[in-house]
């Protein structure tokens, strides 16, 4: 449940950055990842290779449990092909 919780509040700061910095050329999007949960990293990571695919400059932090997001493999969901993806776009990964 608290996953879920988690999943709203990073869609919220991003449509928050979104509506703020529409007329911007680059926006800036800042995720950051306290639990492990597949499900909700995986989410996370769809939504920041989305932001970067607008050309908006994206940054993850990992903090807690949220650092074994390097150790997921790729059962059920592929979390480390979407993070390859990320850091190969661009993004920028800090913990």
């Amino acid at each position: 449940m608290r996953g879920k919780w988690i999943l709203m509040l990073l869609f919220l700061i991003f449509f928050l950055f979104t509506a703020r910095g529409w007329a911007a050329k680059s926006r800036s999007l800042l995720l950051i990842i306290t639990e492990n949960e597949t499900e909700t990293v995986w989410q996370a990571l769809r939504l920041a290779n989305f932001a970067l695919s607008q050309g908006d400059t994206v940054r993850i932090y990992l903090t807690g449990e949220g650092v074994e997001m390097l150790k997921m493999g790729n059962e059920p969901l592929d979390v480390a092909q979407k993070l390859e993806t990320f850091l190969k776009n661009g993004g920028q990964l800090y913990g």
